[in-house]
């Protein structure tokens, strides 16, 4: 199995000529799958692309200089290109045709996050150097009921935010801590399924969480169920369970979430994201640890160029195994947007942390909140 995953994903990687690539975005509530309809002419080969740049400022004045248990936006008083994408891709979701879909990225803050371990992340010490990754590469194949089988490196099912890019820009500006400290890609095998107009299914058989080089000798599987009776609300319940510590086969990570997304008129979308997991053998004493999380958000669009966008977090990590030494954080994030075209757009984030002990740093001294600034543009093209 492992052998026939290695060997798809090097030929869509390698086969094609050093070409942009792709930009799916972890999760978030996807596009369900369609039933194909087969094509009557030879499929166009489709190129697009996204490119963002920002600015942080973090008013604890942090020594270190970091957004502490930020994920994109981690260094502060920083202006930095964060990411160039570039997707290509040929006959996705074309009844009895095989493609593929190549996506690269390229920028000082998004590429050394999404990096996969033994791609451009070293498997064993988790280090990256590079401002250089492949997201997506994968080869596809749709039948004519609809199943499509993907091969290959691919986003995650999980999660309400995505991975900014071709696949889909977020309400907001900066990445809840549930989106950073949940995988962003897997690589082995993905099946969906559409059964009617209004429920889906998705497996999964992968190497693990953001693994392209496994380290262990055993599998991790994932599962999605995607029910949108109107396009209007969509509930999708997700999975995924494996071992994911270095070289141990025995203790399992478990994630469930549930994910609903309503729009309740043309202005205003509401959307909840609940996430429960657990690992064994983190403990102190080698026994289990949970962490779990709420998101809630609220996006109103004023008109076709203004919109103000609000997200609330609660990320409880008891047993300090996650990022916060036992802490409880919460989090209230405004975002202003404006859209000088659909696809070029300008936010702000003004985002507010909070923790039940000191754990974020001010000028040297720990203190219980976090205030931060954040100015970005993105285009889409």
């Amino acid at each position: 199995m492992r052998l026939l995953i290695w060997c798809l994903l090097a030929s869509t990687v390698w086969a094609q000529p050093p070409a942009p690539g792709v930009t799916p975005a972890p999760g978030a509530p996807q596009e369900p799958p369609q039933v194909a309809v087969p094509a009557e002419t030879e499929p166009e080969l489709k190129f697009n692309g996204y490119i963002q740049s920002s600015y942080s400022a973090n008013f604890n004045a942090p020594g270190d200089g970091r957004n502490l248990y930020h994920g994109y936006d981690e260094r502060t008083n920083r202006l930095r290109l964060d990411v160039l994408n570039l997707n290509l891709q040929y006959a996705l979701d074309e009844a009895e045709r095989t493609g593929f879909r190549l996506d690269i990225t390229g920028g000082g803050s998004m590429p050394r996050v999404d990096a996969a371990s033994g791609l451009f992340r070293d498997p064993y010490t988790g280090y990256s150097n590079t401002d250089f990754d492949i997201r997506q590469a994968f080869l596809s194949h749709t039948f004519e009921n609809g199943l499509r089988v993907d091969v290959g490196k691919f986003a995650t099912h999980l999660g309400y935010e995505v991975m900014d890019g071709v696949d889909g820009r977020n309400p907001n500006a900066t990445r809840a801590l549930t989106f950073t400290y949940s995988p962003f890609t897997h690589t082995g095998m993905r099946v969906s399924y559409p059964i009617d107009d209004t429920l889906s299914v998705t497996g999964l058989l992968v190497l693990g969480a953001d693994n392209f080089q496994d380290t262990n000798r055993s599998l991790s599987v994932g599962a999605q169920l995607n029910y949108h009776p109107t396009d209007d609300f969509s509930l999708v319940a997700n999975f995924f369970q494996g071992p994911e510590q270095i070289r141990n086969d025995l203790n399992q990570r478990q994630l469930w979430e549930f994910i609903a997304n309503y729009k309740v008129t043309e202005a205003i979308t509401l959307g909840a994201d609940v996430l429960r997991a657990r690992e064994q053998g983190l403990a102190p004493d080698g026994g289990t640890v949970q962490w779990n999380s709420l998101v809630l958000y609220w996006t109103n669009r004023f008109d076709d160029h203004f919109s103000l966008n609000f997200r609330q977090e609660w990320f409880n990590d008891p047993d300090g195994s996650r990022i916060l030494p036992g802490a409880h954080y919460s989090g209230f994030t405004v975002t202003p947007e404006y859209r000088i075209t659909e696809d070029w757009v300008v936010r702000m984030d003004f985002r507010f942390d909070h923790a039940d002990r000191p754990v974020f740093d001010r000028r040297g001294q720990m203190v219980q909140q976090q205030n931060t600034f954040f100015l970005g543009q993105s285009y889409k093209f």
